[in-house]
């Protein structure tokens, strides 16, 4: 399975793993990204089986979503790839 994220979800998870290595202890943003990229692979084996998003918007997109801690992740499936398509806190989504 290969794991691609469009370019404002690219964007949103890097500036997530600067801020968390700026705030805290050197090494913790890389600490971060490990334990989220273990969470993707680990729900990812069974993408099949989660359901569109909850919210209207993303749903109507036809998007998936996980949750993971105060983030929401909504993708979309293609073959053999999985598309990350926004990467969002949880407090920007109205459902």
């Amino acid at each position: 399975m290969i794991i691609h994220y469009n370019n404002d979800a690219l964007e949103s998870l890097s500036s997530l793993i600067l801020f968390i290595e700026k705030t805290n202890t050197q090494g913790s943003g890389i600490r971060w990204l490990n334990k989220y990229e273990e969470f993707l692979f680990d729900r990812f084996r069974f993408h099949e089986t989660i359901k569109p998003c909850n919210n209207v918007t993303l749903r109507d997109l036809n998007l998936k979503c996980l949750n993971y801690n105060e983030w929401i992740i909504a993708f979309s499936v293609e073959e053999n790839e999985i598309i990350i398509e926004a990467f969002l806190h949880y407090s920007r989504i109205a459902d």
